[in-house]
């Protein structure tokens, strides 16, 4: 066979398995294929390759080392190097959580490898010996690869109509789940390795074939349903904060509504002033009162109804209710609230809106706990454009905070027990490319301002 077909027939198959674990992992987290990102992880993967066919072949004299362990421990070592590899791409190139592209990548490795080994064993098994070696070599080799390559599309198109990735990204709520989550996804992508090691002599069959791809088939339904029970609870508990939350903004609406009443009772009785100034031509009493009229009405409603209008600049409901909740929390704590919203802030962002709520709630409580007892002022700016959203919460405090000591995990001002919620928030913002939270102190308040891109469009 010449050297040329060889090599040929290499970079194929490996060109399409790589393709097929990238389409499958990108399905899984509800990412499109971009020809960049797969690059990048077929070169890392050609690297990790190369690296480990070196490390095998100068190691193969020492195998006695681990004995007949050593192609097992061999395995657990180059696909668990590949799985990062990939997982590190999905970070950098889509923003994906680490641990997210790493167990999609996991379980790819799994569903496509399942497929992949099965006809291959089968292939070895019944292929037939006559037909010359190019036969057999598509046979046993090529057709395998474009197998696992079908099996990889069609579940990443399942998962893409589907929205799997909306739960799957729910999967990772909690550390525990996480863990578990990433354990069995490690132990599934290994499957095959323990097989081949405990059970070498399998001869593929008809069963054989139909338990193995059964197990894809329950894998992916295990998982879909994990993910949407778990996403389900999620629903649950944010359908209870949006109740509170609509709550607020109904007690906004109630108090405006009182305040307007009483408004409207008072300048009744101021106007019955003014008649009488009118039919007296004291025009100077009218501009006075005209005036204090004005500074009246600022005072009483105005700052409510400047709210109500950024407020309703808001698009996002979510956002819209937190900010809500939060300015009905600042009232009834005595603390002069300014909000600025001047242009509509859309669902546009980078940052999935659960995270921006929780990120956004970290930093404005963060405040209603730095400022002093008394005049205790905060302000929140909201600004979106073309490229990015805007957020500034400022407050004023008693003392002044040490910027230097911020990054240190749990640093707080106002006693122990607190100041845990900023270590969360720079969690948060690290696992998010493009994103930049500021930190610095201007004319007397601390201020934290957080950048977010602008989704570009598709």
């Amino acid at each position: 066979m010449p050297f040329a077909f060889r090599i040929s027939v290499v970079i194929f198959v490996f060109i399409l398995s790589g393709l097929g674990m990238f389409w499958l992992s990108a399905g899984i987290v509800g990412k499109r294929v971009r020809i960049r990102p797969f690059l990048i992880y077929a070169v890392c993967s050609s690297a990790i390759y190369v690296l480990c066919m070196l490390l095998s072949s100068w190691l193969i004299d020492e195998e006695y080392i681990f004995g007949p362990y050593f192609e097992l421990l061999f395995s657990l070592i180059a696909y668990t190097v590949e799985a990062a590899a990939l997982g590190i791409v999905m970070r950098k190139c889509y923003g994906v959580p680490f641990i997210q592209g790493l167990t999609a990548t996991m379980l790819s490795h799994f569903i496509i490898y399942t497929a992949d080994d099965v006809v291959s064993a089968a292939a070895e098994a019944y292929s037939p010996t006559f037909g010359g070696m190019y036969l057999y070599t598509f046979i046993t080799i090529v057709f395998p690869k474009l197998w696992g390559f079908f099996i990889a599309f069609l579940a990443a198109y399942i998962l893409h109509k589907s929205e799997f990735y909306r739960y799957f990204a729910g999967l990772f709520s909690t550390r525990l789940k996480t863990v578990v989550l990433l354990t069995v996804s490690w132990a599934f992508m290994l499957f095959w390795s323990f097989v081949d090691f405990f059970y070498p002599g399998a001869e593929p069959n008809a069963l054989y074939a139909l338990f193995f791809f059964s197990l894809i088939i329950v894998v992916l339904l295990w998982i879909q349903f994990m993910a949407m029970y778990t996403a389900g609870q999620e629903k649950i508990h944010a359908q209870e904060e949006t109740i509170a939350q609509q709550r607020s903004h109904m007690e906004l609406l109630e108090e405006l509504q009182q305040e307007i009443r009483a408004f409207r009772h008072d300048v009744t009785n101021l106007f019955s002033g003014l008649v009488l100034q009118a039919q007296e031509g004291d025009l100077d009493g009218i501009q006075e009162f005209m005036k204090k009229t004005s500074s009246y009405f600022d005072e009483k409603l105005g700052n409510e109804i400047k709210q109500m209008d950024c407020l309703n600049n808001i698009q996002s409901y979510p956002i819209r209710s937190l900010l809500t909740a939060k300015l009905a929390a600042m009232r009834q704590k005595h603390i002069q609230s300014v909000l600025e919203v001047l242009y509509s802030v859309k669902e546009k962002q980078m940052m999935e809106t659960a995270d921006l709520l929780r990120s956004l709630g970290i930093l404005i409580d963060n405040a209603i706990e730095a400022v002093p007892e008394k005049d205790a002022q905060i302000r929140l700016v909201l600004l979106q454009d073309e490229k990015e959203l805007y957020i500034a919460v400022a407050n004023n405090y008693e003392k002044e905070p040490e910027l230097n000591a911020l990054s240190r995990k749990g640093y707080t001002t106002k006693g122990s027990g607190r100041g845990t919620g900023l270590s969360s928030y720079r969690k948060i913002v690290s696992h998010y490319p493009g994103c930049i939270a500021r930190t610095y102190l201007r004319d007397g308040f601390f201020v934290q301002e957080l950048h977010i891109p602008i989704q570009p469009v598709q």
